[in-house]
């Protein structure tokens, strides 16, 4: 499986990236939304982590993600979590995030 991890924050991102490499998935680093979608067309995923800034995408590229087949998963913070969003995610996990969270979720979109 390949992992896109997008991640806005630039003292931040090392993390998901080692923890998800060293479990033996593939993964990319994207830094905003126009990367997403250039490494998306590019290359193949399966799932796209936002550890941060999921929401900020811009219309277009909300709509070029959405129709792509990856699974979006986004980490957010409990008190921003709002399912009733008009830029969805197809899962998230809550901060503070537990491992077994992640490789729970993962997996998930292969268990269809």
């Amino acid at each position: 499986m390949k992992v896109l991890i997008h991640d806005e924050r630039p003292d931040k991102p090392e993390f998901l990236f080692e923890i998800i490499v060293n479990r033996g998935y593939k993964a990319g680093f994207a830094k905003d939304s126009s990367e997403i979608i250039t490494m998306l067309s590019n290359d193949q995923y399966d799932v796209v982590l936002s550890n941060s800034g999921y929401r900020e995408l811009n219309p277009e590229h909300h709509t070029q993600l959405k129709s792509s087949s990856v699974f979006i998963i986004e980490i957010t913070d409990s008190h921003n979590h709002n399912h009733d969003m008009a830029l969805k995610a197809d899962l998230y996990l809550l901060r503070p995030l537990l491992m077994s969270k992640l490789w729970q979720a993962l997996e998930k979109p292969f268990k269809y």
